[in-house]
């Protein structure tokens, strides 16, 4: 696959300019652009603020984030809620400390790196795996036992089964069995079991009477009929009309459908369903309950063949699906038409492992209902949950849903969309995604939080976004981003609610350059609070095409350019948003600039720029052509923008503390010192410096009111 030029060249559109001094209805209102001046300061001027503040309007402010434990609290005094101080498995909440995330009780076999990843492949045969139980016989904790009748204890009111039986005496006992099914079904009473020794039974079973079937063990008993209802459904073991029946302890071998639950109440339990082609469980009609337990439900035969459905469940059916698994389907658990709740309590679906290729299949598809997953693993699936339409909602915690790690082209953790709802908690989303969680659609309702995202990147070229939101509302709360491809969090249509997420280390060589971010927000409305955006490249947060920001007591730090060409590691990025607004938060040790703010109205208040190295950022001239500006390393460059600016502190930039260009607005009680340039002003246009600014201590000029530094937009100097 060939890879463009990296760079920032193709952000052509954030680029776009803008009228200067248009008034932008947004986040920022219509205003003037003149500040008050800042006042409230003592009369000697001397006001001092400890570690993590600095002077605002009424003294002393705390900026970054706030309501830090102190384990997360720097010598600085700034919250920096990181991955490095919670074991494994845990991630950073800033204001209770270390949270675990993901399957709780995980058996050992299971355990990776502190985190659950139950598989299928780290069982041996005859064994199934269970997230929390480990590696279980499909035969149950009795095992098989001993001759015909094994470990089943004799009741009063069993009818006995053995096909092995010759002496053409059948009566139901354990000493005269009867040979056939059909048999005992006739003879048994309600309330009554019919047990079933060692042997393949080829006839089907039909019950409609609260009795239950119970096998020696699923290994050594396989039911294998077919029978065909007035609608033409063909099942191996039908079960209609009836409240209180069960199935337990055999194997059913689907013909088309395995076990049919028809306006019935089934408690199904140590059974193992397959087949090639059709659906291993069917759950159907109004008052139809499947309460399955320990069991395995596996499709036979190579994955590329027919499609196959584990679990379906329709029309007015509920189901309760407990420590079973679900593996190798086209989907493993479909849920449709008017369905009403399913529960998936410590199951495991995944897909067939034997799969060449890139995997494919669906893990869960949620069309109508109810679903709540609890301490469950959807593993290996091109699309772990879907959940589609109005009439889906889902909720999900505790849980691990997890894409083929080598990545294949539109793979997906979880997609909701076309009006659906879906709140995840406490849950971890991992593998090489496209978008590890897929928001779209007007209105459609997500919750995350206090869940983990990690590695959406690929080992190959392509897509790897963490969240990914083209519409609906999506809250995501205290939460972790950590190695993501080309963005944390991407926002193209929508609204965005942010507050207490972690974004860390996305990747150096992105190949979609336009996307290239820890958070980005093009074209849509964002507000974060409490946000930690740590060691992105290109850009820790940008917002263009028309984007609404808003930043609350957050801070970005350590963003990296492009290592290949080495542009960028701007903080905050903004190019032809439609507003932008900064609050008491802190921008550290960026490269080019901390805040660049390009043809963007935008309102910066009581936030601190500290520690910009020198650095080139790259961009588009308006007649097309790649721009290079070297040498840049400034704290807040606004170009071409009407920007409001009150109580920022910057200091220890290479260049400019404070650089307007062709810009207004106004600039009041702020700080520039220990940069080479206090404040720069050059262009056309010019913002309104108030009396009560601090320029001092800075090495080449403290204030440079008619300075021509190359910028974005401007011809770059030679090298």
């Amino acid at each position: 696959m060939s890879r463009a030029k990296p760079g920032f060249s193709t952000f052509r559109r954030i680029f776009s300019p803008l009228p200067a001094g248009l008034c932008v209805a947004s986040l920022l209102g219509c205003e003037s652009t003149e500040l008050p001046p800042y006042s409230n300061l003592p009369d000697d001027g001397e006001l001092t603020c400890p570690p993590g503040q600095l002077i605002g309007a009424s003294g002393c402010v705390p900026v970054g984030i706030q309501g830090c434990v102190g384990d997360f609290l720097g010598e600085d005094g700034l919250c920096r809620p990181s991955l490095e101080r919670c074991s494994p498995g845990a991630l950073p909440k800033h204001d209770e400390g270390c949270l675990e995330a993901g399957i709780p009780g995980c058996a050992a076999e299971f355990v990776v790196d502190g985190g659950c990843h139950p598989t299928m492949t780290r069982c041996p045969e005859g064994t199934f795996a269970l997230p929390q139980e480990g590696c279980v016989s499909i035969d149950g904790p009795d095992g098989c036992g001993e001759g015909p009748w094994g470990a089943v204890v004799e009741a009063p009111g069993d009818v006995h089964v053995d096909p092995s039986h010759g002496g053409g005496d059948g009566a139901g006992s354990r000493e005269r069995p009867f040979t056939t099914i059909a048999e005992a079904l006739a003879a048994v009473e309600a309330g009554g079991r019919v047990i079933l020794a060692e042997g393949d039974y080829d006839e089907p079973v039909e019950v409609t009477k609260p009795i239950e079937i119970v096998g020696r063990c699923a290994s050594r008993v396989a039911l294998r009929g077919e029978r065909s209802d007035e609608s033409g459904n063909v099942s191996a073991v039908w079960l209609h009309d009836v409240e209180g029946a069960g199935v337990r302890g055999v194997s059913v071998i689907s013909p088309s459908i395995g076990l049919f639950v028809q306006a019935a109440a089934v408690a199904v339990r140590d059974v193992r369903v397959t087949g090639a082609s059709g659906s291993g469980v069917v759950v159907a009609q109004p008052g139809a309950r499947l309460d399955m337990s320990r069991s395995l439900v596996a499709r036979a035969g190579e994955a590329d063949g027919d499609p196959w459905t584990n679990v379906l469940v329709l029309s007015g059916a509920r189901a309760q699906i407990t420590d079973s698994a679900l593996i190798g389907g086209t989907v493993n658990l479909r849920i449709s038409s008017e369905a009403q709740e399913v529960v998936a309590d410590g199951a495991l679906l995944e897909a067939a492992a034997s799969q060449a290729g890139p995997r494919d299949g669906v893990g869960v598809l949620l069309e109508a209902g109810l679903l709540t997953l609890e301490a469950s693993a959807l593993v290996g699936h091109r699309t772990g949950l879907l959940v589609t339409g109005a009439g889906a909602s889902l909720a999900a915690a505790h849980s691990l849903i997890a894409a083929p790690a080598e990545g294949a082209p539109g793979a997906g953790d979880v997609v909701v969309e076309q009006g659906a709802r879906a709140a995840l908690a406490a849950s971890v989303l991992s593998g090489a995604c496209d978008a590890q969680l897929l928001v779209t659609d007007a209105g459609t309702e997500v919750d995350v939080s206090g869940s983990l995202f990690q590695g959406a990147a690929a080992e190959h070229d392509g897509l790897g976004i963490a969240v990914e939101q083209r519409g609906g509302a999506l809250a995501l709360s205290s939460s972790l981003v950590r190695g993501a491809g080309d963005v944390g969090v991407l926002v193209s249509g929508g609204e965005l609610t942010a507050s207490g997420v972690v974004v860390a280390g996305t990747r150096a060589l992105p190949l979609h350059r336009d996307r290239a971010a820890g958070v980005l927000v093009q074209g849509a409305r964002a507000a974060l609070a409490s946000t930690y955006v740590l060691e992105a490249h290109v850009a820790g947060i940008a917002a263009s095409e028309g984007a609404d920001l808003e930043l609350e007591g957050s801070l970005i730090e350590r963003t990296r350019p492009e290592e290949r060409d080495g542009t960028g590691g701007v903080g905050l990025l903004s190019g032809g948003a439609a507003g932008v607004v900064v609050r008491r938060s802190a921008v550290l040790e960026s490269r080019a600039s901390g805040l660049l703010l390009l043809s963007s109205p935008s309102r910066v208040e009581e936030t601190l720029l500290r520690g910009v190295e020198g650095g080139t950022f790259s961009s588009v001239t308006d007649e097309g052509q790649q721009a290079n500006v070297t040498d840049m390393g400034d704290g807040l460059l606004v170009l071409r923008s009407t920007a409001q600016v009150s109580a920022v502190e910057v200091e220890g930039c290479a260049r400019a503390g404070l650089l307007f260009s062709d810009s207004d607005g106004a600039l009041a009680g702020s700080r520039a010192t220990g940069n080479r340039f206090g404040l720069v002003v050059q262009g056309a246009h010019a913002p309104t410096v108030a009396k009560d600014n601090t320029f001092e201590g800075n090495e080449e000029s403290d204030r440079l009111s008619a300075g021509d530094l190359p910028v974005p937009g401007r011809a770059a100097p030679a090298p």
